[in-house]
């Protein structure tokens, strides 16, 4: 939003100005607790945070997500709650969450497929090579796997049932 883009070009001008480096867009002590909100959270699996992008990746001590995150199965159900509330959940058995994204784009209005898209391909250069990199692959084509989007904070939440992992990943775009 357009706090994350202010703290980003701060970051950015005393990077260059003073030379500070080290700036993250996220912070993994209130990324834990962002997303415990939503999430049965177990172990950190992969953490990184950079000016532009952060990837996150937590065991989940419960396969499911909290009440505070309703999950829903209907492509009109979701968009509906995400035009009113800026976060949902969304699942489809024998679906991924690939396959849903592609689902909300043909919808019409495709807002909330377009917004998690986005985001998640900036995100991109926060987990490109890593360990967490082919995590994040399966569950993205794992059907049975919910998707999530926040647009507070641009981030786009798998929950991947079979490997019991959540993902996060957020990318700003200027």
């Amino acid at each position: 939003g357009p706090v994350t883009r202010l703290s980003t070009a701060l970051c950015l001008i005393m990077t260059l100005v003073l030379g500070v480096s080290g700036c993250a867009r996220d912070h993994e002590d209130a990324m834990r607790a962002k997303l415990n909100q939503w999430f049965f959270l177990g172990d950190l699996k992969y953490f990184k945070s950079q000016m532009r992008c952060t990837a996150a990746v937590y065991q989940l001590r419960v396969n499911e997500t909290r009440r505070s995150l309703p999950v829903q199965t209907d492509v009109f159900a979701a968009k509906a709650i995400f035009s009113v509330t800026g976060l949902v959940a969304f699942r489809v058995d024998g679906h991924s969450p690939n396959d849903l994204t592609d689902t909300l784009l043909l919808s019409g209005r495709g807002t909330f497929g377009k917004q998690a898209l986005g985001s998640a391909a900036q995100a991109v250069p926060c987990f490109k090579g890593t360990r967490a990199d082919k995590w994040i692959r399966a569950a993205l084509t794992r059907p049975g796997a919910t998707l999530a989007y926040d647009s507070a904070s641009e981030g786009v939440m798998v929950l991947d049932p079979e490997a019991r992992l959540v993902f996060y990943v957020a990318g700003d775009v200027f």
